[in-house]
């Protein structure tokens, strides 16, 4: 249920006084930053649900993967003890594309293979992510700005880490102890040039 407004029940602003008016000014300001809290921290909230259903659907996926595979060799089982040849195998054909594009990956996984191509070998901003992990086949139903804030999430875990390095907006390194400087730009540690160390 929304909340009332702080001025719902105040006079009515053509029967104010001046002074009136002008100490209602006073609080817009405050009112304001208010708002901002409440949303600042329903962000929070549905970060973490975010980053959360995303580790959980990749384990749900893994856990069918273990499935069907649990279901064919029973299956094949069967197969034996009816006497039923095993039908043969189309010959396995040797995928010329690259490990990335061969395996589902978790978004984390998919970040960091982004910086395996050569096109991606530059710091990226997380829109510039984001068009980046669904050109190496990173699937997603989510939607643009749920993806966004999913792709902020990994990066923190990765930057944490130290398998991801920060830039500021001028293209300068951001320090892995500055928690203050906002990054805006991101780029894989093995992509760092030559003789460069991230600090």
């Amino acid at each position: 249920m929304d909340q009332a407004l702080p001025f719902e029940n105040a006079k009515p602003v053509q029967e104010m006084t001046i002074a009136e008016i002008g100490a209602a000014l006073e609080h817009v300001t405050r009112w304001i930053e208010a708002e901002r809290v409440r949303e600042r921290d329903a962000r929070k909230v549905y970060d973490a649900v975010a980053s959360e259903v995303e580790d959980r659907v990749s384990k749900i996926r893994a856990y069918a993967e273990r499935l069907l595979r649990a279901n064919r060799d029973k299956m094949a089982a069967f197969d034996g003890l009816l006497g039923v040849k095993p039908a043969q195998s189309a010959p396995v054909r040797t995928s010329k594309a690259p490990a990335y594009l061969q395996e589902p990956k978790n978004l984390g996984e998919a970040i960091l293979a982004v910086w395996q191509q050569d096109r991606f070998a530059e710091p990226l901003t997380t829109d510039e992510l984001a068009d980046a992990v669904k050109s190496i086949g990173y699937e997603t139903a989510a939607a643009p700005a749920s993806l966004k804030s999913s792709i902020n999430q990994a990066l923190a875990k990765l930057c944490k880490v130290g398998r991801v390095i920060r830039y500021r907006a001028d293209g300068t390194m951001i320090d892995s102890k500055d928690k203050t400087s906002r990054a805006r730009k991101y780029l894989a540690a093995t992509r760092l040039p030559e003789g460069v160390i991230a600090e």
